[in-house]
Order: C-alpha cells, then structure tokens, then sequence
C-alpha cells in the first residue's frame, strides 16, 4: 500500500557515507522511520539538506515492508527550517522545539490534533516579526494542553505559588520541591489568562522557561535533560 501524508522532520542520523536515517513524525501514521539513500551525493533527488529539524513536507512511501526501515518514493517540501539557520532566535526556537518533541514523542503513533497542532506552532515561528522571547513558554503551555497536563489557573491571593507536581497554585512555597517562585507564578498566571506580551524581566522569563521544561520532565519520563535551553535562554532578549 502506498501512503501519502504530510509530515514533520523529527530526527536525521548520517549512515554509512552518503546516507541517511531519518524519523519523521507523519499524519496517518504517527512515528515513520525511513532510509534515505545518497542523500549526500551531488544532484541526489532526496538531499540531506531536506531533512532539517521541524521541516515539514508532503511524502509518499511503501507501507508493505516488514522492515522497520521504510523507502520514500517522493517527498515535497512544504517549508524547510534550514533557511532559518540564518535568523539566530528562529534557529534556537525551532531546534529548542524539534528537541523537546523528539523525545516526547518518541513512540508516538497517529495523532491528527497533535499533528495538526505542531504544523501551526511551526508555523508561527517561521511567520514571526519582533520579539520572539515568548514563543517558547506559550508553546510549552500550548503543548501541554495537547497532551493533557495544562496547568490549572487557580492563582490568588491566598494561592500564589504553583506546584509543577500538582499541576496548580498553591498556598505555601517550598525552594527545593518543584515550586515556582511567587514572580514566575504570577507570570505563568498572566501568560495563561491573555496573548497579550507580558513585561518581565529577562531574568524572570528564562526562569520560567526553565520552569516549564522541569514541568514537562516530571509528566514524561522520556524527557530528560534539554540540551538546547541553555542556548535557547542566551539568545532570546
């Protein structure tokens, strides 16, 4: 049976000297590992320059192999992310993103919503103008809303603390505990109630974010460490 489906770029590993394995996350079918051959050779027809973080394209394949490893018969481009190595902000976002999606989603099968849903936050970074420092936290929210662990905005007076293990505000503060402070709280309180920018500081907002991360790490065992935060909090003002 040929499958016909649009999909998302998740991961690209070299394999021998011209050749790729790549995984990419497609419509129909969820998680799809594929072997490109001479990607790496001049004038081949599925170039390794296709296969960036987050590109996202049309692909046809054979779905009678056996073999986990299957063949594209043709792919079409839909917007590739390798021009934004260009833009310093959109680059560390898209590769923040491809590296928290790659783990979460490791083993993921089909999944239209949550398809659907990462073509258009990929979207908004390659349509971004100005400041782009909240994309990532409002991806995050976003996400976990898909997945099904947003947090719960009961943030008050008398609740001002949020607790990453318990998914809501709370009204004591423990440092060590998965707590947020009162600032990142009441920042994550206004980021969930308007899209309107927030003004913080810089200090407060990459807190947060680190925040968000933790928050992921404890309600998916398969996130680990991100590597890409550290840059990601660097570049974005």
């Amino acid at each position: 049976m040929i499958v016909s489906t649009p999909g998302i770029v998740m991961h690209a590993t070299k394999y021998g000297d011209t050749s790729l394995i790549v995984k990419i996350f497609t419509q129909q079918q969820g998680n799809q590992s594929f072997i490109v051959k001479s990607a790496y050779r001049k004038n081949s027809r599925f170039a390794a320059s296709y296969f960036s973080p987050l590109a996202m394209m049309d692909i046809s394949y054979d779905d009678h192999s056996k073999s986990s490893l299957k063949y594209l018969k043709d792919i079409t481009p839909r917007r590739s992310s390798a021009q934004m190595y260009y833009d310093p902000a959109k680059s560390s976002i898209l590769l923040f993103y491809n590296e928290i999606l790659y783990k979460l989603l490791m083993d993921s099968g089909q999944d239209e919503v949550l398809f659907d849903f990462l073509q258009e936050e990929i979207a908004k970074v390659h349509e971004s103008k100005g400041s782009m420092a909240e994309l990532p936290l409002r991806f995050l929210l976003r996400l976990s809303r898909v997945m099904g662990y947003e947090p719960e905005d009961n943030f008050s007076e008398d609740a001002p603390y949020f607790s990453l293990q318990e998914c809501h505000f709370q009204s004591f503060y423990m440092e060590d505990a998965g707590f947020l402070s009162r600032q990142q709280s009441e920042y994550l309180h206004l980021l969930l109630n308007s899209d309107d920018p927030v003004p913080v500081t810089r200090g407060v907002r990459n807190a947060l974010l680190k925040g968000l991360v933790a928050y992921f790490q404890m309600h998916n065992e398969q996130i680990r460490k991100i590597e890409s935060l550290d840059i990601l909090a660097t570049v974005l003002h």
